[in-house]
């Protein structure tokens, strides 16, 4: 940290802020480059939020009823495939169940905005869909994006009592519901705080993220 960071602080020696322009654009650091990016970085974080009191977290409260289903171990391309088309079946027959497909993506252009997409079906009937800019993020940045907007539109349909959530990046899936400090961690609040209430409304309702291969054809 330095003056700007710690107003007051005494400064080490050997601090960056220690350095001439000239042996600061030289030097080739990971400090140098935090020193240098750091005035830029406009996100906040809350590490006192209500969602993340200790015994008090959504998946504290919810786990029986937020569940995540990765690929099954050694399952071959066609099992994969088979298992996905059978629950996109079974949510299809469920009168009061959502299917949401959402996707974040990254231009090869990294002057280019990273993009987040979603479409809710209710049975074979598209309900809702959306697509977003995501500003200059990473990958799974935009994915939380992507998931974030599906849990938006599907929580504020009426009658829903089960929300299909089909992701190719399950981390971002399980980041979506943690409400400790990261990197677009505002994003994961909002949606603790919608599925709380959602959940909270009916002990029948219940969340599924399910990963996607991206690669399956």
């Amino acid at each position: 940290m330095g003056r700007r960071d710690a107003p007051g602080a005494h400064v080490h020696q050997w601090h960056i802020n220690n350095l001439g322009t000239k042996a600061f654009l030289a030097t080739k650091s990971t400090a140098v480059d935090v020193a240098g990016k750091l005035p830029r970085l406009m996100e906040a974080f809350n590490a006192d939020s209500n969602e993340a009191c200790p015994g008090n977290w959504i998946m504290d409260v919810f786990s029986d009823r937020i569940s995540f289903h990765p690929r099954p171990n050694g399952a071959s391309a066609d099992e994969q495939i088979a298992l996905l088309d059978a629950t996109l079946l079974r949510a299809k027959g469920e009168e009061h169940s959502a299917i949401v497909a959402c996707d974040g993506s990254i231009l090869q252009d990294s002057t280019e905005q990273a993009l987040a997409a979603a479409r809710v079906w209710i049975g074979d009937r598209m309900i809702k869909q959306t697509r977003q800019a995501s500003g200059r993020a990473t990958a799974p940045d935009a994915e939380l994006h992507a998931i974030w907007a599906s849990i938006g539109m599907a929580t504020a349909i009426a009658g829903v009592d089960h929300i299909y959530v089909f992701t190719d990046h399950l981390p971002s899936a399980e980041r979506a519901v943690d409400p400790g400090i990261h990197s677009g961690q505002w994003r994961s609040l909002e949606v603790c705080t919608r599925l709380r209430s959602w959940l909270g409304a009916d002990p029948v309702r219940h969340v599924s993220f399910i990963l996607v291969n991206s690669k399956l054809k």
